[in-house]
């Protein structure tokens, strides 16, 4: 659906959305906007908009930290630059931030994740 954007929409109007994993965090800005005036393709190569703000964490030892999203590697056999987006690395403050909040908050172990964590940094 991301790939067709504007065309999908034009071809099927009862299709209110159109929207790329860069936008997942801020479905709810998009479906709002929806609601207010039409049809909406929310497909555009863009930064991810984080929100840290309310991760869900299932432990009060350790956390996981999203350093790194998407992925560039374009394998035969994987869908994850199409359902995730290209890679785009969290700047390195934000991550800092997050980290040092963990340890204030008393978690004792962090793991940082991503999809293709040793392309860290390859798109600043």
């Amino acid at each position: 659906a991301q790939q067709e954007g504007e065309d999908l929409l034009r071809a099927v109007p009862e299709v209110d959305v159109v929207m790329g994993p860069q936008f997942a965090n801020r479905l709810a800005d998009v479906l709002n906007e929806s609601v207010l005036g039409g049809q909406i393709c929310a497909t555009e190569d863009s930064r991810i908009m984080e929100d840290v703000t309310m991760p869900n964490r299932q432990s009060s030892i350790s956390a996981w930290v999203n350093v790194i999203y998407g992925c560039n590697e374009r394998c035969s056999y994987c869908v994850v630059p199409f359902t995730r987006g290209s890679e785009q690395s969290r700047p390195m403050s934000s991550i800092r931030r997050e980290v040092e909040t963990l340890g204030d908050e008393g978690f004792r172990e962090v793991t940082l994740l991503g999809q293709n964590i040793d392309a860290y940094g390859r798109d600043f």
